[in-house]
Order: structure tokens, then C-alpha cells, then sequence
């Protein structure tokens, strides 16, 4: 790779950046068709930069993401792969690519390859990305296993951690509706805790998808049809990234469910 050609790709990769840092800006504010043009030009120019020469280690975390955001796992993975040769990588860049491999693990529904890798993450550094993605990969494990004590036991520390965090918030409430479905005898109690997290989630972060599906499936489930179409009514403007344990087909059945 020529001078000309690093310098050109340098600045095709810092142009994808800000171009998937406009289409997140288009997300949060209620287009996601706008939103998902942007990205789709973002993953363009990110394309155009690596093919130029290789990207700095920000970068291409970036494009990483934003691969995994619109479901194209086995390119993700591939160029993760590649970022791993990087002998320059400092400790934090190998922080977050362990991130971000313990979610391309949990994509293709590895899950114990995804919670020894953020468990490898974990070892160097515990910070709020860690606890809320590692608290959802234990409400998943409690889903397929039953082990419930261990996942209640981390999603508390993860609380204790930062008892305002939307996602952590989020996993207490999965997890308690969890538990209610396996305890019969204290299902009132666990529904309750779960209603409440759920709720605390939804103030914290309006527009986090998971709770509003889960909430708005509480309240209808409780009767509360119009408090549930309310969540829902937003559902049109959301941008559904594609590593969302919900998508916009399961929310449109539920909206359709509730009438």
C-alpha cells in the first residue's frame, strides 16, 4: 500500500464514521428509513477504506459494529479476525474487540463462546458495557438452563454497579419475569419485581426496544391494553438493529394481538 492510497483510506474511513455517527443521529430521532440509508452508505465507504489499506484500530471497531448492527455476522467476524493481527493494538483496543467478539459469538447463538470471551474482556477491565451485556447473556443462560441463582447473582452486581443503567434495568426485568414463570407459588411477588424494573428501564431510556416489547407484553397480559398500546404506538419510528434480542415483526404481532 502506497502513501497516497493509506492517506486516502484514512480519510474514506473517518468520512463511513461520521456517516454512521449521522445515521445513529437519524435513529434516535425517529427515522429509521433515513437511518438505515445512511448506514447502508456508511458500510459503502467503510468497504471503499479497507480495500484502500487498512484502518485504524477505531475505525474499524466502528465498522465492526455497524456490520453486526445490520446482520452481516460472518463479515463482522472475518474483519474482527483480521483486527486481531494487529500487533499495534493496545490492551483497551483488545478490551474492545473482546466486546465485541462475545456478541458476534452471541449472534450466531454461541452462547458459552460469548460469555467465556467477555469473561476473557471482563478479566482486563469491568466497566458498563461489560455488566449489561454479560447480565443479558446470563438471562439468556437462565433461559436455556434453569440456572437462575447465578444469573439473579450477577444482574444484581451489575445494579450495584450503576443502579440507573436502562439495559441492567432491562435484564432484572427479563429475569424476574423469568422466574415468575418458574415459580408458580411466588409468581405474584416475581411479576411484581419484574413490572418494576421494566418500568424503571422505560424512564431511564424511552425508546430502549426490548422494554417497551416486554412492558407492553406485561401490561396486556395484566389487562391493561391501554397503557400497552401506548409503548407500542412508537414502534413505526424505532430503528430495529439486527443484534436486538426483538424485532420489529415481534412487536408488529404484538400490536396486533392487542388491537
Amino acid at each position: 500500500m502506497g502513501i497516497f492510497d493509506a492517506a486516502k483510506s484514512a480519510v474514506m474511513g473517518n468520512k463511513a464514521y461520521r456517516t454512521q455517527v449521522d445515521a445513529n443521529k437519524l435513529a434516535g430521532e425517529g427515522k429509521p428509513e433515513e437511518a438505515k440509508a445512511k448506514y447502508q452508505e456508511a458500510l459503502r465507504l467503510y468497504g471503499e477504506a479497507e480495500r484502500l489499506g487498512g484502518l485504524a484500530p477505531n475505525i474499524n471497531r466502528a465498522y465492526a459494529l455497524l456490520l453486526l448492527r445490520e446482520g452481516r455476522f460472518d463479515d463482522a467476524k472475518a474483519l474482527m479476525q483480521r483486527m486481531a493481527k494487529n500487533k499495534a493494538m493496545s490492551k483497551d483496543d483488545w478490551f474492545q474487540l473482546r466486546l465485541q467478539y462475545a456478541i458476534c459469538h452471541w449472534c450466531a447463538g454461541e452462547l458459552d463462546e460469548a460469555m467465556e470471551t467477555m469473561g476473557r474482556a471482563a478479566a482486563y477491565k469491568m466497566n458498563g458495557s461489560v455488566y449489561s451485556t454479560m447480565g443479558m447473556f446470563w438471562v439468556d443462560k437462565a433461559r436455556q438452563t434453569g440456572e437462575l441463582d447465578e444469573a439473579l447473582k450477577f444482574n444484581l452486581q451489575a445494579l450495584d454497579y450503576d443502579d440507573e443503567d436502562a439495559a441492567t434495568l432491562d435484564n432484572l426485568g427479563q429475569l424476574y419475569e423469568l422466574m415468575a414463570e418458574r415459580d408458580p407459588d411466588r409468581a405474584g411477588e416475581y411479576r411484581a419485581k419484574a413490572l418494576d424494573y421494566y418500568e424503571k428501564a422505560h424512564a431511564q431510556k424511552p425508546r430502549q426496544i426490548t422494554t417497551l416489547y416486554y412492558l407492553a407484553r406485561m401490561y396486556h397480559q395484566d389487562g391493561d391494553d391501554a397503557k400497552a398500546r401506548k409503548l407500542l404506538s412508537v414502534k413505526d419510528s424505532l430503528y430495529f438493529s439486527r443484534i436486538c434480542p426483538v424485532q420489529k415483526e415481534e412487536m408488529d404481532a404484538l400490536a396486533a394481538e392487542i388491537g
